[in-house]
């Protein structure tokens, strides 16, 4: 950016530095004194242990925390053993145990800074549908779990364990059952906070569960009184009843860690499994436009033209890397076919973007089928149908009935193929695939071509199929999918439910929810996408603290910065908004210092390498004004820091403080700039730590 033309456009504009501006703002107390010392408390790993029993059972126990009695478990019930054989394997202990039919063998290993479980099925034709080598475990000693739900909109999250009521049910049963499934990755996690992360390297043939639930009992007249409850804890895998090669299965191994902080002990293993299955987590950060959120399926080549003309005439310009035509090119099935919208097809807008030295990106659901497509009318055969030879109902939207193409049919992943080889040779390098869920659908009630696959391994094909066509230097962004099969074929990933320019806890709500508790593997199994930033004034019902509050948590995270307002319709001010909120190219994540503690508050912590700060965002997404203090030493390990309120160019100095207590509104969030040196954030700091004179010299 030139000098000039931050100065002609008031591009950049200082407010102020003084500790004097701490006395005018009611919403700050500080603590001045400087505290004596500094609790590190680093992360690290521990050793946990098996132990087995003579009945064939085994333990597992790490710091206060116990797992006992487990055992291994084919389709929810504890295998019937007519013999059991105990002894040692290359890196730990063995037991096999003799069933009327076939054998179970299971491996207990002691690996360098883990422990893992092995299980081998042997003189079964066909596989259980669902498999635990660790299952019925008592849980003794755990306070909370964290769930990771299977994907796209999770549930994921912190939780505590219900606790049984003293009541009486009347005429009504009501035993207070619970049960709750985790994929990908598990935690177990003591009052002290010690953490047990548990979860497999290998996600290309089954999926991987874990599932918390209890045995609730009842006594006394009328149930009146909660009994005896056991929390219990199971772990292994959905092996679908496929016809087994030999009569014969190893499965993969679960390995377990053991730290003594949760969100590190989380990301320990998010890393280990990030590396073993090759992650694609070192792609440029994308910084794009997406069609969809501003124009739905209403977009055009004439209106891609007017967004072009636009971006050349802004000045400074806007660094975008990618634009992305979405949705609405097409009915869904005719992935080739264009609507009138496009009369020359997509080839053209292609060439345009890249003529402007964008990527040009395209939007493809794979998997998706509208009634009213060729693909639905001539070829029925290639859709998942129930067992009476029907297709199946996906979802109905606006547009019509939709349905599931059938991912082993030979047919549908030739036209998969041709689909993105056709897109690649036009010369689009980003592709947002969605629905990807479709198309993982167990074998249970349906019928496909090939019926000897699990749902994984047919959905892994197809995987395999677009990675190849596009290429491997393309980006690939996904959304609406599941977690675990699409590391190290993605490069991006959307994490939560669409934004859709209001704050509802089904829109705003579930990303903060998501994004928060999957920032853990932000850049690790690949960029987390949390939906498009809207700064526009129209057709938008976020309020202006509201667009703040979520563009800076959007940018400070670390991940896919992305939008879809017209540029044409904003103003000076929110183009010189968007412009700070421009990543590093190389990915970058926010950590989260106050995860798992009692703070009403969301705080994210951004480190900068030059100059040497952080950036700090303090979100207030409940539906109340709130309070709280935090002392900085337990948010970046730091006795006291210089600390300026920052908005986006400009900040307000407030002195050099130990804590700072903060009062916020509704949806309403504080970032600040803690540094060291009394020196005021860079007029031209992006929130990422990116400066943009280098960017636009």
């Amino acid at each position: 950016m030139t000098k000039k033309a931050i100065e002609r456009r008031n591009f950049l504009k200082l407010v102020g530095a003084g500790i004097g501006s701490l006395l005018t703002l009611p919403y700050y107390s500080s603590a001045l004194e400087e505290t004596s010392t500094v609790n590190r408390n680093r992360f690290k790993i521990g050793k946990p242990q098996w132990i087995l029993h003579n009945d064939g059972t085994f333990d597992l126990i790490a710091g206060s925390m116990h797992l006992k009695n487990c055992r291994p478990t084919i389709d929810g019930q504890s295998i019937f053993v007519r013999n059991t054989f105990m002894g040692d394997s290359p890196k730990g202990k063995r037991i096999i145990y003799e069933l009327d039919r076939g054998f179970v063998m299971l491996d207990l290993k002691i690996n360098s800074g883990s422990i893992s479980i092995g299980a081998e099925l042997s003189g079964m034709s066909r596989a259980p549908y669902w498999f635990c080598p660790l299952g019925e475990a008592v849980i003794n000693g755990v306070k909370q779990y964290f769930k990771q739900g299977q994907g796209f909109g999770g549930p994921s999250g912190l939780y505590e364990f219900q606790e049984p009521s003293p009541q009486e049910f009347g005429n009504k049963p009501g035993e207070q059952a619970w049960s709750y499934d985790s994929y990908l990755v598990t935690g177990l996690i003591s009052a002290e906070h010690e953490t047990l992360a548990i979860g497999t390297y290998e996600h290309s043939d089954f999926i991987q569960k874990s599932t918390l639930y209890n045995r609730p009992h009842r006594r006394g007249l009328s149930d009146r009184y909660p009994d005896v409850e056991q929390v219990l804890f199971e772990t292994g895998f959905v092996t679908e009843n496929i016809p087994l090669k030999d009569d014969f299965i190893k499965l993969p191994d679960i390995y377990i860690f053991f730290g003594n902080k949760p969100y590190e002990t989380l990301q320990h293993l998010a890393w280990n499994i990030s590396e073993q299955m090759g992650a694609r987590k070192d792609t440029k950060t994308s910084y794009h436009w997406d069609s969809f959120n501003e124009f739905e399926h209403d977009f055009s080549h004439d209106k891609l033209t007017e967004l072009l003309t636009t971006l050349d005439t802004i000045d400074p310009p806007i660094m975008l890397d990618t634009i992305l035509i979405n949705d609405g090119y097409c009915v869904h099935g005719d992935w080739l076919d264009y609507t009138e919208n496009w009369p020359k097809g997509l080839e053209p807008a292609a060439r345009d973007i890249f003529q402007r030295q964008y990527r040009a990106g395209v939007w493809v659901a794979p998997f998706m089928v509208s009634e009213e497509s060729k693909i639905f009318k001539r070829h029925k055969n290639w859709l998942i149908r129930d067992l009476n030879g029907e297709p199946i109902l996906e979802w109905e939207f606006p547009e019509g009935k939709h349905y599931a193409l059938d991912g082993s049919h030979p047919d549908v992943q030739r036209y998969i193929e041709k689909v993105f080889r056709a897109y690649r040779k036009m010369g689009f390098t980003f592709y947002k695939t969605d629905f990807m869920d479709w198309g993982l659908k167990p074998n249970v009630g349906i019928e496909r071509y090939d019926k000897t696959k699990s749902s994984v391994q047919i959905f892994t094909e197809v995987l395999n199929i677009i990675r190849e066509e596009i290429g491997a230097g393309s980006f690939w962004i996904t959304g609406t999918a599941p977690y675990a099969h699409m590391i190290g074929y993605v490069d991006a990933m959307r994490v939560a439910n669409s934004i859709n320019c209001q704050w509802t806890e089904q829109t705003v709500g579930n990303m903060l929810q998501e994004s928060y508790n999957t920032q853990y593997f932000n850049n690790v199994f690949w960029q987390n996408d949390l939906d498009v930033i809207s700064l526009r004034d129209e057709n938008c019902q976020l309020t202006a603290t509201e667009k703040t509050s979520l563009a800076n948590w959007i940018g400070i995270m670390g991940g896919v910065v992305s939008t879809s307002d017209r540029f044409s319709n904003l103003t000076e001010e929110q183009l010189d908004f968007w412009r700070l909120l421009m990543p590093q190219e190389r990915p970058q994540s926010a950590t989260l210092p106050q995860w798992g503690t009692d703070h009403l508050c969301k705080v994210v912590l951004r480190r900068y390498r030059s100059p040497r700060a952080w950036g700090l965002l303090i979100l207030n997404d409940t539906e109340q004004t709130v309070t709280e203090t935090f002392v900085f030493s337990e948010i970046n390990e730091e006795n006291n820091n210089w600390v300026y309120e920052w908005k986006l160019g400009e900040s307000t100095g407030l002195g050099n403080l130990s804590q700072i207590t903060i009062t916020l509104q509704k949806h309403e969030s504080k970032l600040f700039y803690l540094t060291n040196g009394n020196d005021n954030p860079p007029e031209d700091l992006s929130i990422s730590g990116l400066r943009l004179k280098k960017v636009y010299r």
